[in-house]
C-alpha cells in the first residue's frame, strides 16, 4: 500500500477525482529527525499530511517554548492549515520529533478541495476541532495548573502511554514540553526525589 492509498483510505476519500488532484499535485516526502516543518515568521507552501513519524508543535518568544501539540499519522498541522486559508506567515514553530513521512500539498488546492469534495471538507473540520481540543487543554495546564503539577501530570501520562515507569528525557526537554526553564525543573525533580515521588539518573526518571 502506497502513502497516497494509506491516506485515501484513512481519510475515506472516495472520490476519484479528489484522488487524481491529491496524485497529481501532492508529493511524498520522508523528512530526517529534528528537521523543520513549518517555521515562526516565514510563510508556508506546502501543508503537510503526516503519513508516519510524529511531528512537536510549539510557540517561541525570547528562548521560551510552549508545547502546543503533536501531529500523529494521518494528522497536520492545524495552525499550518489555518494560514494557508489567509496567506499569512506561520504563528508556530513545527519539527520532526523522528522521522516522519509526509505527504504535501501545494497551499493553493487546499481551499479550494473543502468546497468541492465532501471527504476534504470532512478532513480539514476535523483537524480543526481535534487541534482546538488540543490547545484547549494546553491553555488550561498554563492557566489552571502549577508548573510542579504540570510536570507530574506530563511525566506521568508519558509513563501510562508507554506501559513503564521511567523516562528517557533531558530537564531541558521536560522544560521545553511544560513550557518552563531548565532550572526550574531541576529544582521541582530535587524536590520530587526528597519527597519519594521519583527516582533521578542520568537523563532517566523514574516515577515511584
Amino acid at each position: 500500500m502506497t502513502e497516497f492509498d494509506q491516506l485515501f483510505k484513512a481519510l475515506n476519500i472516495t472520490e476519484e477525482n479528489l484522488k487524481k488532484e491529491i496524485l497529481n499535485v501532492g508529493v511524498v516526502q520522508t523528512v530526517p529527525k529534528a528537521s523543520f516543518i513549518a517555521e515562526q515568521e516565514k510563510y508556508i507552501k506546502w501543508l503537510a499530511i503526516v503519513i508516519s513519524g510524529k511531528v512537536r508543535v510549539w510557540q517561541e518568544n525570547e528562548n521560551r517554548q510552549i508545547l502546543l501539540y503533536y501531529v500523529t499519522p494521518i494528522q497536520t498541522c492545524v495552525l499550518s492549515l489555518s494560514a494557508t486559508f489567509r496567506d499569512c506567515k506561520s504563528v508556530i514553530n513545527a519539527k520532526t520529533e523522528e522521522e516522519t513521512t509526509v505527504i504535501k500539498i501545494p497551499v493553493q488546492y487546499v481551499n479550494d478541495w473543502g468546497y468541492k469534495y465532501k471527504s476534504w471538507n470532512k478532513f480539514t473540520t476535523d483537524a480543526f476541532i481535534n487541534s482546538y481540543e488540543d490547545l484547549l487543554h494546553s491553555y488550561k495546564n498554563l492557566a489552571f495548573n502549577k508548573i510542579d503539577k504540570r510536570l507530574l501530570d506530563y511525566m506521568q501520562s508519558i509513563c501510562k502511554k508507554n506501559n513503564t515507569s521511567y523516562i528517557n528525557i533531558s530537564h531541558s526537554k521536560l522544560a521545553q514540553e511544560i513550557g518552563t526553564t531548565r532550572e526550574v525543573v531541576s529544582k521541582i525533580l530535587k524536590q520530587f526525589e526528597l519527597s519519594g515521588i521519583v527516582n533521578l539518573k542520568f537523563k532517566q526518571i523514574e516515577l515511584l
